[in-house]
C-alpha cells in the first residue's frame, strides 16, 4: 500500500503537529506527498518489506507530536 493511500494523508487541509492550527494548502500537500512517496520508495529499496514500511508509517501517524519533536531536534542540530 502506498503511503498516499493512508487516511492520514487523505484530507488536503489538515492540522499540522508542527505548528498547531496551521493548515496545509493543496500545493504544499502535493509536495509533502511526493516526499513521503520518495521515503516509501527509499525504504523499500533499502530492503524493508512493504508491511514493515506500512507499519512504520502507521506508527508515525499514531504519534505525530513525537515525530514533529524529533524532526525539529534533528533540524536544529544540523543548522
Amino acid at each position: 500500500m502506498s503511503p498516499l493511500a493512508n487516511p492520514v494523508f487523505a484530507n488536503p487541509a489538515f492540522d499540522s503537529p508542527f505548528s498547531p492550527g496551521l493548515r496545509l494548502t493543496e500545493d504544499r500537500l502535493d509536495i509533502a506527498e511526493a516526499v513521503l512517496a520518495g521515503a516509501w520508495r527509499t525504504l523499500r529499496a533499502a530492503g524493508f518489506g512493504e508491511a514493515e514500511v506500512q507499519a512504520l508509517f502507521d506508527q508515525i501517524a499514531d504519534r505525530p507530536e513525537d515525530l514533529a519533536r524529533r524532526l525539529r531536534k534533528m533540524a536544529n542540530a544540523s543548522g
